[in-house]
């Protein structure tokens, strides 16, 4: 079981392959989401110098949580010193101050992949009115789920699929629990919050989009009960 996982599951801020890694054949149900409107105006654009774009979530007015795997220098060796990570949303850009990942995330691996969360600390609160609550437990399977993030086949803009669907917590051989969904999402929605909307209409993050299956909607994501309050 590992190591078809291993085979399959891709991160999403890599280069496109020929087969797209969270996308089915055929129709796309991503749409173009109105970033100016919650709960989508709480996703940033995340910029790591030399390494690629990815997607983020405010959590905090100066506070922003995305994939760790996402903050690696060019070679792949190490995360990034705070201060050349960007964060842009809304018309306003950060820079990181400070870096806090999942307890033993190794960048060459990129695991353990339950460690593979980032909340970076910014030098301006860009996020103020913006923030998105951690969900603390875990819906019922099947439940309504929605995953918006910036992503390669569309720059500039920021694409949600509204409709997709939690699959359950999934235990990975050596890798920790993870939340299974089959969220479309291709490269650039690392990072990327997987949503839940709540009986009173508000949103919550569930989980830190991490892995891509190779050829079809879906993958794993960091469940938020597991990462830290900011």
């Amino acid at each position: 079981m590992r190591l078809i996982l291993t085979l399959l599951l891709l991160c999403l801020a890599g280069p496109a392959l020929a087969q797209i890694a969270g996308m089915n054949p055929g129709p796309d149900p991503r749409l173009p989401a109105p970033a100016a409107h919650p709960p989508w105006h709480a996703v940033a654009l995340i910029e790591a110098e030399g390494a690629g774009l990815c997607t983020g979530a405010m959590v905090a007015p100066a506070i922003v949580l995305t994939a760790a795997h996402c903050l690696k220098d060019e070679p792949g060796t190490a995360l990034l010193p705070p201060a050349r990570i960007r964060v842009s949303i809304g018309g306003a850009e950060a820079r990181g101050v400070a870096l806090r990942v999942g307890a033993g995330f190794d960048p060459v691996r990129e695991a353990p992949w339950a460690s593979d969360w980032a909340l970076v600390s910014l030098d301006a609160p860009i996020g103020a009115g913006r923030v998105l609550p951690l969900l603390r437990e875990t819906p019922p399977e099947r439940s309504i789920l929605a995953l918006p993030g910036f992503q390669r086949d569309a720059p500039g803009a920021l694409l949600v699929d509204p409709a997709c669907r939690y699959l359950g917590l999934r235990r990975v051989d050596g890798e920790g629990v993870m939340l299974a969904h089959d969220c479309a999402g291709t490269t650039g929605s690392s990072g990327g919050p997987l949503l839940l909307r709540g009986a009173d209409g508000g949103f919550a993050i569930i989980g830190v989009q991490s892995k891509g299956i190779l050829g079809r909607a879906g993958g794993l994501a960091v469940p938020a009960l597991v990462i830290p309050s900011p």
